[in-house]
């Protein structure tokens, strides 16, 4: 999955291209009957249809808007890509340039043709830099990742057990007497050593010893330093007798219940989000906090004709934006001259988009939130540097 990085948008922000710029927002799927009936393709085709009616009330020529939208009807040509996609779409187009990001949450559907691209959708996934682990194991194996919000990566962790059979004494391991078959580094290839006959009392021991020996070498190999939420996948007594065993301090309270030694990544990562989606909101909440325990003061703003200037000027830290909502109009910077249209009209930008992008290109925060999170039911509001 595609990560929408900080450069990524940098990218967008900052590309000299000439207008009209066109980005396309839409919801996607991974599978499933829409997949079966080209549902996503049909969107887009209906949203390029609309981008060029748009073109044309803007003066191009044929010749110009076919030119222009050659790369996105390619795309529709393209079932290797519509069957591939994730929970969301977002296209770019230009003179000369073109891009696609696939997004990892579903976003609403939008077309814009602009001076600029319309960037303020992306920002739930620009940048995100929270970070989980996942350990998934059983009897018979084990496995470990790092995930963010937008998948999962498989790590290789060294020594880590892969299966009961896989244990070793940890005064053993710590001299480094590794039974391994063939010197391999492969954990549990070929394994001639077992923990059978190793004077354990029983099978519940024996299972404590295997828990204990993945806990310590994670904590060796990873998490030694790390003050990150690790989230468990397994059968639930397993889970029960990892959590006596493991050392680490930031298991997540939910886990993953099965057996899950077989599930695909895809499947994997969507399980584990659904637990982690409240950590990922963990930043926003902070910045909220942050904003009532200063409302008194002038450093907040929940006026649109303070906040949007003050975004163009860098005095914004954190900036709030309800989703999907839009203020119509123009600012001048050199005069200072806000001006706000009921309807857009032509020529018109979206001022909380260009807010959006000023804040965070400024090195201030964007939180997009729905409106009853909203500080004081506005439609944008502001925590000021100064």
């Amino acid at each position: 999955m595609e990560k929408v990085t900080k450069e990524d948008f940098a990218a967008l922000v900052e590309e000299q291209l000439p207008a009209p710029c066109i980005s396309f927002y839409q919801p996607t799927h991974a599978s499933g009957v829409a997949v079966n009936e080209r549902h996503d393709l049909i969107v887009f085709k209906n949203m390029l249809q609309e981008a060029s009616r748009e073109l044309v009330s803007k003066g191009l020529s044929t010749q110009e808007i076919e030119a222009l939208l050659k790369p996105a009807q390619e795309l529709l040509r393209s079932d290797s890509f519509w069957l591939n996609q994730s929970k969301g779409l977002a296209v770019f187009i230009a003179k000369g340039f073109f891009k696609t990001l696939k997004l990892p949450e579903p976003v609403k559907q939008e077309l814009h043709v602009n001076a600029t691209f319309h960037l303020s959708p992306l920002v739930p996934f620009v940048g995100r830099s929270d970070y989980f682990y996942l350990l998934v194991f059983s009897k018979n194996t084990s496995s470990f990742y790092k995930g963010d919000a937008f998948g999962l990566k498989r790590m290789d962790v060294e020594g880590l057990p892969q299966g009961m059979n896989d244990v070793i004494h940890f005064e053993e391991k710590s001299a480094r007497k590794l039974f391994r078959g063939g010197g391999t580094a492969t954990p549990g290839a070929g394994a001639n050593f077992h923990g059978h006959g190793s004077g354990l009392a029983d099978d519940r021991e024996y299972l404590m010893q295997y828990l204990t020996e993945i806990d310590q070498t994670l904590h060796t190999e990873v998490l030694g330093n790390e003050r990150v939420p690790l989230l468990l996948a397994a059968v639930d007594y397993m889970v029960g007798a990892y959590r006596q065993a493991s050392s680490y301090n930031y298991l997540v309270e939910k886990a993953i219940i099965g057996n899950y030694d077989h599930e695909d990544l895809r499947s994997l990562f969507q399980r584990s989000l659904e637990i982690m989606a409240p950590y990922f909101e963990e930043r926003s909440k902070r910045a909220l906090e942050n904003y009532y325990n200063q409302l008194a003061t002038p450093r907040t703003s929940s006026m649109p004709d303070k906040v949007i200037p003050a975004s163009f000027y860098k005095q914004v830290s954190d900036l709030f934006a309800e989703k999907g909502v839009h203020i119509w109009g123009k600012f001048d910077e050199q005069s200072n001259t806000l001006t706000v249209h009921e309807e857009k009209q032509d020529g018109d930008e979206c001022l909380i988009n260009l807010a959006v992008v000023n804040t965070l290109m400024n090195g201030g925060d964007v939180h997009i939130l729905d409106a009853d999170r909203m500080p004081k039911q506005a439609v944008i509001a502001a925590t000021m540097r100064y």
